[in-house]
Protein backbone atom coordinates (compact mmCIF):
# COMPACT_ATOMS: atom_id res chain seq x y z
CA UNK A 1 0.00 0.00 0.00
CA UNK A 2 1.33 3.38 -0.44
CA UNK A 3 3.34 4.44 2.62
CA UNK A 4 1.72 7.33 4.77
CA UNK A 5 3.54 8.48 7.82
CA UNK A 6 1.24 7.08 10.42
CA UNK A 7 3.21 3.81 10.00
CA UNK A 8 6.29 5.16 10.56
CA UNK A 9 6.27 5.12 14.37
CA UNK A 10 5.53 1.18 14.29
CA UNK A 11 8.27 0.47 11.62
CA UNK A 12 10.82 2.47 13.91
CA UNK A 13 9.89 0.91 16.84
CA UNK A 14 10.39 -2.39 15.83
CA UNK A 15 13.23 -1.71 13.43
CA UNK A 16 15.50 -5.01 12.60
CA UNK A 17 19.03 -4.26 14.34
CA UNK A 18 21.05 -3.86 11.02
CA UNK A 19 18.28 -1.31 9.55
CA UNK A 20 19.04 0.82 12.45
CA UNK A 21 23.02 -0.01 12.76
CA UNK A 22 23.31 0.94 8.92
CA UNK A 23 20.90 4.31 9.39
CA UNK A 24 23.31 5.17 12.58
CA UNK A 25 26.50 4.78 10.42
CA UNK A 26 25.09 7.33 8.18
CA UNK A 27 24.24 9.45 11.09
CA UNK A 28 20.87 9.40 11.56
CA UNK A 29 18.32 7.72 14.30
CA UNK A 30 15.47 4.93 12.75
CA UNK A 31 12.28 7.61 12.69
CA UNK A 32 14.10 10.37 11.15
CA UNK A 33 15.58 8.50 8.67
CA UNK A 34 12.04 7.12 7.77
CA UNK A 35 10.59 10.95 7.59
CA UNK A 36 13.41 12.11 5.23
CA UNK A 37 12.92 8.94 2.69
CA UNK A 38 9.23 9.19 2.92
CA UNK A 39 9.15 13.14 2.41
CA UNK A 40 11.62 12.92 -0.71
CA UNK A 41 10.68 9.73 -2.23
CA UNK A 42 9.04 10.11 -5.75
CA UNK A 43 7.43 6.39 -4.72
CA UNK A 44 7.09 4.65 -1.47
CA UNK A 45 4.85 1.85 -0.41
CA UNK A 46 4.44 0.18 3.22
CA UNK A 47 4.03 -3.63 3.39
CA UNK A 48 1.74 -4.97 5.90
CA UNK A 49 1.32 -8.19 7.56
CA UNK A 50 -2.37 -8.29 9.25
CA UNK A 51 -2.65 -4.57 9.18
CA UNK A 52 0.85 -4.17 10.86
CA UNK A 53 3.35 -2.20 9.13
CA UNK A 54 6.65 -4.74 8.56
CA UNK A 55 8.70 -2.37 6.09
CA UNK A 56 8.62 0.70 4.18
CA UNK A 57 10.37 1.04 1.13
CA UNK A 58 10.64 3.82 -2.25
CA UNK A 59 12.58 5.69 -4.40
CA UNK A 60 14.17 9.05 -4.55
CA UNK A 61 16.19 10.95 -6.74
CA UNK A 62 19.43 10.26 -7.15
CA UNK A 63 23.01 11.62 -8.23
CA UNK A 64 21.99 12.40 -12.80
CA UNK A 65 18.86 11.13 -12.69
CA UNK A 66 19.13 7.66 -10.97
CA UNK A 67 16.81 6.67 -8.96
CA UNK A 68 17.41 6.23 -4.99
CA UNK A 69 16.09 2.99 -3.72
CA UNK A 70 15.48 2.20 -0.09
CA UNK A 71 14.11 0.03 2.21
CA UNK A 72 13.97 -0.08 6.39
CA UNK A 73 11.89 -2.92 7.97
CA UNK A 74 11.03 -4.43 11.45
CA UNK A 75 12.60 -7.79 12.75
CA UNK A 76 8.86 -9.44 11.47
CA UNK A 77 10.96 -9.64 7.92
CA UNK A 78 13.16 -12.32 10.06
CA UNK A 79 9.84 -14.41 10.17
CA UNK A 80 10.19 -17.26 7.39
CA UNK A 81 6.43 -17.20 6.00
CA UNK A 82 6.77 -13.09 6.30
CA UNK A 83 10.05 -12.92 4.25
CA UNK A 84 8.33 -15.50 1.80
CA UNK A 85 5.45 -13.15 0.61
CA UNK A 86 7.95 -10.00 0.92
CA UNK A 87 9.96 -11.76 -1.61
CA UNK A 88 7.75 -12.88 -3.96
CA UNK A 89 6.24 -9.08 -4.11
CA UNK A 90 9.84 -6.78 -3.95
CA UNK A 91 10.77 -7.60 -7.38
CA UNK A 92 7.31 -6.14 -8.91
CA UNK A 93 8.05 -2.77 -6.69
CA UNK A 94 11.88 -2.55 -8.10
CA UNK A 95 10.20 -3.00 -11.86
CA UNK A 96 7.34 0.24 -10.78
CA UNK A 97 11.07 1.97 -9.83
CA UNK A 98 12.64 1.52 -13.07
CA UNK A 99 9.78 2.52 -14.89
CA UNK A 100 10.18 6.30 -12.97
CA UNK A 101 14.27 6.25 -13.39
CA UNK A 102 16.26 4.16 -15.63
CA UNK A 103 18.85 3.49 -13.50
CA UNK A 104 18.68 2.58 -9.69
CA UNK A 105 21.52 3.07 -7.37
CA UNK A 106 22.50 3.77 -3.79
CA UNK A 107 24.79 2.41 -0.64
CA UNK A 108 24.89 -0.20 1.52
CA UNK A 109 26.93 -1.14 4.45
CA UNK A 110 29.44 -4.08 3.45
CA UNK A 111 28.09 -5.76 7.11
CA UNK A 112 24.80 -6.17 5.68
CA UNK A 113 25.25 -9.22 4.26
CA UNK A 114 21.54 -10.03 4.27
CA UNK A 115 20.63 -6.73 2.33
CA UNK A 116 23.36 -7.58 0.02
CA UNK A 117 22.44 -10.99 -0.83
CA UNK A 118 18.59 -9.93 -0.85
CA UNK A 119 20.05 -6.75 -3.36
CA UNK A 120 21.97 -8.98 -5.70
CA UNK A 121 18.86 -11.64 -5.50
CA UNK A 122 16.80 -8.58 -7.12
CA UNK A 123 19.55 -8.32 -9.95
CA UNK A 124 21.16 -5.48 -8.64
CA UNK A 125 24.67 -5.16 -9.02
CA UNK A 126 27.21 -4.67 -6.20
CA UNK A 127 29.92 -2.62 -6.96
CA UNK A 128 33.62 -3.07 -5.76
CA UNK A 129 35.60 -2.31 -4.01
CA UNK A 130 33.85 -0.70 -1.17
CA UNK A 131 34.47 3.08 -0.13
CA UNK A 132 34.26 5.24 3.57
CA UNK A 133 30.42 6.85 3.06
CA UNK A 134 28.35 8.58 5.54
CA UNK A 135 28.75 10.16 8.49
CA UNK A 136 30.93 7.88 10.39
CA UNK A 137 33.11 7.63 7.40
CA UNK A 138 32.22 3.51 7.42
CA UNK A 139 32.48 1.24 3.91
CA UNK A 140 29.54 0.92 1.89
CA UNK A 141 29.23 -0.93 -1.43
CA UNK A 142 27.64 1.35 -4.11
CA UNK A 143 24.56 -1.21 -5.74
CA UNK A 144 23.29 -0.56 -8.74
CA UNK A 145 20.38 -1.99 -11.86
CA UNK A 146 19.54 -0.46 -15.01
CA UNK A 147 16.58 -1.05 -16.74
CA UNK A 148 16.63 -3.36 -19.74
CA UNK A 149 16.07 -2.26 -22.77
Amino acid sequence: MPALPEHIPAIARNMRDADVHEIQLLGWASEPALRISLRTSLAAWTGLVDGIPVCMFGVCDGEMGEGKPWMLGTSKLDDPVTAIIFLRRCKKQVEIMLNLRSVLANYVSIENDRAIKWLSWLGFDIIHPSFTWGARRKPFYRFELRRKS
